[in-house]
């Protein structure tokens, strides 16, 4: 290096020109006032350092094998030669990896990387779908909602299908597949996805299909597809729906009970679908106009529905319950007067749908006495009384726990 600036500075010299003390300090890693001193002293203002060989020298066969090591680190090398040859004692750590730098010695010789290549489907071909597992937001009254949400996403428009859950089972995979075929107008010829249990079993080493499921798919005019074993990738473009869902964390705090969640899902869903896709270039709503035409006709829905669990359409009273499973289940008070499917799961779920729309899950496992309202619906019904104007929470709580005392019911 200070041949390299001493050089540099004689041809100035020789032009009879000033340099640029910072410029050429700036390229070659110095500091202006040496490149200055270099320029006052010339010749004599180098150590001639730079003209020593490096102790590293010595080593150098031996560095150079152990660097076409798979996996071979220079810290790993370092420690070698300082114990094997460092007598005398070799540099520091740095003073080798500026040797090995200014040398070209590349360390761990990587394998290549495995290939993967876009795969791309023509339209109505595929569904790929998954659970974005794990999620977990505060609401604006501090209350903690743990959920899960599915998410689904055609293969040729990136079109995307996103369900908030409280549960991953069968129930809740038949459930949101159905309402994905709802959404979409039509099925696809095969729906794709990993090892996810609410659809495989895995043990000795085999995968095993719920029946269950196959029979779902297959009413449903599709066929099921499995990635291969570790290999996600292959259905990638699912995959990418996880950047748009890590926007929630925004949300926190600035939604109100599970019927806000929904909206806030419901909003990066739409959002997701009009952004031009980083492949296509396209927002996937545009590309989905061309796709829709694609898809197949739905199966028998009423088979479907059967299939998913009892379902019954009931309109929603003004104490905002319906019939299910031999008890009464809340709704929004937005349901009032209007046509639902309610539907009961096998599993044990309470699902009610209005339109294209889910508007209330509530789980038969953990609810006692014959009505079961949730919270955030009972405090729908008491905004506007005047005899619960103030804390409409405490108002609704405390009515809750009356009505649970009485044998009546209460929240979930």
């Amino acid at each position: 290096m200070e041949r390299n600036v001493m050089g540099e500075l004689n041809m100035h010299r020789a032009a009879g020109t000033k340099p640029n003390f910072s410029d050429i300090a700036r390229r070659h890693g110095l500091d202006r006032h040496t490149v200055a001193k270099y320029w006052r002293e010339g010749a004599e203002a180098g150590d001639r350092r730079s003209e020593r060989e490096s102790a590293f020298e010595r080593v150098r066969p031996v560095v150079e094998a152990k660097a076409q090591l798979p996996g071979m680190t220079k810290r790993a090398v370092y420690e070698l030669l300082a114990h094997r040859y460092g007598d005398p004692p070799l540099p520091g750590y740095g003073a080798f990896t500026a040797w090995c730098r200014r040398q070209g010695i590349a360390f761990g010789r990587a394998a290549a990387p495995e290939a993967h290549p876009r795969f791309e489907t023509p339209p109505g071909r595929q569904l790929q779908f998954d659970w974005k597992e794990g999620m977990r937001l505060v609401d604006a009254e501090g209350e903690v909602h743990e959920f899960s949400v599915f998410t689904a996403t055609l293969g040729y428009s990136r079109r995307h299908v996103f369900i908030p859950t409280r549960s991953r089972t069968t129930d809740d995979l038949l459930a949101c597949l159905l309402a994905t075929f709802r959404t979409l107008g039509g099925a696809p010829e095969e729906l794709v996805t990993d090892n996810m249990p609410a659809a495989v079993a895995v043990g000795g080493g085999r995968r095993r299909r719920s029946e269950r499921v196959e029979r779902f798919v297959r009413e449903a005019g599709c066929r099921l597809v499995l990635c291969r074993p570790r290999s996600p990738e292959t259905k990638g473009k699912d995959e990418s729906a996880n950047r748009f869902l890590s926007r929630l964390s925004a949300y926190a705090g600035e939604f109100s009970g599970w019927e806000g969640l929904l909206e806030c899902v419901a909003r990066v869903e739409r959002r997701s679908n009009e952004e031009p896709n980083g492949t296509t270039g396209v927002p996937p709503a545009a590309l989905f106009m061309r796709e829709k035409e694609a898809l197949r006709p739905i199966g028998n829905m009423r088979l479907l529905e059967s299939m998913v669990g009892d379902v019954s359409v009931q309109t929603v009273p003004p104490t905002m319950l319906v019939r299910a499973a031999g008890r009464q289940w809340s709704v929004p008070r937005r349901c009032i007067g209007r046509r639902v499917a309610v539907v009961a799961m096998p599993g044990g779920q309470v699902r009610v749908r209005m339109g294209g729309e889910e508007v209330a899950v509530h789980d038969a496992s953990g609810a006692a006495g014959p009505i079961v309202y949730r919270e955030e619906h009972y405090m729908e019904a008491l905004d506007g009384k005047r005899w619960a104007d103030g804390d409409i929470r405490a108002a609704a709580r405390a009515n809750l726990d009356l009505l649970d005392a009485l044998g009546g019911g209460g929240a979930e």
